[in-house]
């Protein structure tokens, strides 16, 4: 990035810290003239348009790659004019916006990240996902409820659709099985995924929300019992096995027939299959009215349902309310269709 268009808006920032010394000039509100208030307000959104402007002509010079980082530290700022402009450019840089942001998202204050958060939210709501969101539960066919909910969530917590597909990523593993030339089978696609892969347990970030969203869980490797199980049910259906999950608490398993008899497999640590002793010792902690659920397969709606719990409690950990309220928003959307 040239240096020298950075000065525009170093400029602009101490221009915006002028107007914010004036406004603490320590003068008691008693002594001040009649209309002073209301003279300090229109010079503050008179800096907000000049401000605007500045950046609107500074911006055209430069390439959108090169704004980014400039508009984002303008999120937080003073004027309500400002941001409202920079809202507008962030907004038009699109998909861009979402493949820069793994490099500047983390030198934004915490306000300010909270701000993109924000607008990327309410872009969300306006590209009317909410309805596609309330549309997969009715489809027939689990696998695909189970895929195109988790593109879904996965876009909500981009804020737009991510710039990479989930489907194409699930297509592109599947055909990497598919040459490797090993049995289709479930052991061989579980070794597959869990050790040639490393698809892994993310032990050091357990709650990191980014967990429970199954493109940056194939991006990096690291993910939950949860997500890294629906991957391995998705990879076999297009594999034509029948691989499904097991929703006991604590630990999400997923299952499968082998060798004539159903077998458990712990995607967390390494896909391997539980032994008669684990599998009796899993019966002996759960509760009556749960060991149903060791020969239930879960459905799509009962594995999102479980992701959206899962990213409501990493939210509140956080403290991102916004981003709690719309999971728990989804969650409710999903409870209403199902039980219509």
């Amino acid at each position: 990035m040239a240096p020298k268009r950075s000065a525009p808006l170093a400029n602009a920032s101490s221009g915006r810290s002028a107007w914010a010394s004036a406004a603490a000039d320590g003068t008691p509100a008693s002594t001040r003239r009649p209309g002073a208030a209301d003279a300090f307000e229109n010079a503050q959104a008179v800096h907000g348009i000049l401000l605007a402007e500045m950046a609107r002509e500074w911006c055209c010079n430069m390439s959108k790659h090169e704004q980014l980082p400039y508009l984002l530290q303008l999120l937080d700022d003073d004027s309500p004019v400002v941001r409202e402009h920079v809202e507008r450019e962030l907004i038009a840089l699109g998909p861009d916006l979402l493949v820069s942001m793994p490099e500047w998202e983390k030198r934004l204050s915490l306000k300010q990240r909270a701000a993109l958060h924000s607008l990327l939210s309410r872009r969300r709501a306006e590209e009317s996902d909410r309805r596609l969101w309330r549309q997969w539960p009715l489809f027939e066919d689990e696998s695909e409820k189970l895929e195109t909910a988790f593109q879904l969530l996965s876009d909500f917590q981009h804020g737009w659709k991510t710039p990479i597909r989930l489907c194409e990523m699930l297509n592109n593993l599947s055909e990497e099985f598919y040459g490797s030339g090993r049995p289709m089978e479930p052991v061989s696609l579980s070794r597959f995924l869990f050790i040639s892969k490393r698809l892994r347990g993310n032990v050091d970030d357990y709650h990191d929300p980014m967990n429970n969203n199954l493109i940056h869980v194939m991006e990096t490797g690291l993910g939950l019992p949860i997500t890294l199980a629906a991957i391995f049910i998705l990879i076999g259906r297009r594999s034509g096995l029948n691989i499904t999950g097991c929703n006991v608490p604590g630990h999400f398993l997923a299952r499968a027939h082998v060798a004539g008899r159903d077998v458990l497999f712990d995607c967390f640590n390494g896909g391997r299959i539980l032994s008669s002793r684990e599998m009796a010792q899993l019966r002996a902690t759960l509760a009556p009215n749960h060991l149903h659920l060791l020969a239930e397969p879960a459905n799509a709606v009962m594995i999102v349902s479980r992701v959206l719990q899962n990213l409501i409690h990493a939210y509140e950990r956080i403290g991102q309310t916004e981003r709690v309220n719309e999971m728990r928003a989804l969650l409710q959307d999903l409870d209403e269709v199902v039980g219509a």
